[in-house]
């Protein structure tokens, strides 16, 4: 019944196959596409950096003057901590900062905000880079599939007076398509160098 309708419009059965099987290629196609879009995303880490108090434009920091980096807690994922991530942690931000401020000066252990002010007086540092861990988990991401995240806020205080000059949010996930292991660690410098790039 169904050929003898399709006949009665004119086309011949082999031009039906031909329709059907062009059909289920532009499917299958469109569904190859969409697995290798997939498989891109997941190979490629995600950045987000984040104003949260004060303007890039009228809080460019002095090119000519010392920074001082203070060394935050260990982060980690629930109740699990990473030893040695704040270290990691200050060594990124003042890796990134060494590029552009006239001095970098690193704090030995992690200290108060009163400390970390007086201690950046007597080196002559005019500014102190204050990193806090919010989020650090290291994912065994090459067999999980799950990626290592990373959360950081970072903010700026003036030496001088004590005052908090910006502040700003960066957060990273690795990878999820991994064939090597991923780390928190390995999110650090791309973000940071980027957002310590948009303070000068």
């Amino acid at each position: 019944m169904a050929s003898r309708v399709l006949l009665h419009y004119g086309q011949e059965p082999a031009t039906i196959r031909t329709c059907l099987n062009e059909q289920g290629g532009m499917k299958m196609r469109v569904l190859v596409l969409c697995c290798m879009l997939a498989m891109l995303c997941g190979c490629t880490a995600h950045y987000q950096v984040q104003n949260l108090a004060g303007t890039a434009a009228s809080n460019r920091l002095d090119r000519q003057k010392s920074v001082y980096i203070t060394v935050p807690e260990d982060g980690g994922s629930g109740s699990r901590q990473s030893a040695g991530s704040g270290q990691a942690v200050a060594q990124a931000v003042a890796s990134a900062f060494s590029r552009t401020a006239a001095r970098v000066h690193v704090a030995e252990r992690a200290t108060t905000k009163e400390q970390a002010v007086e201690a950046a007086k007597k080196l002559n540092a005019a500014y102190v880079v204050s990193p806090v861990i919010a989020q650090w988990e290291h994912r065994a991401t090459e067999w999980s599939g799950r990626p290592s995240r990373v959360a950081l806020r970072i903010s700026i205080i003036d030496a001088a007076t004590g005052a908090e000059i910006t502040s700003n949010s960066i957060e990273g996930r690795s990878r999820i398509v991994s064939l090597t292991p991923t780390s928190p660690e390995s999110l650090l410098k791309d973000p940071i160098a980027r957002y310590v790039d948009g303070l000068y």
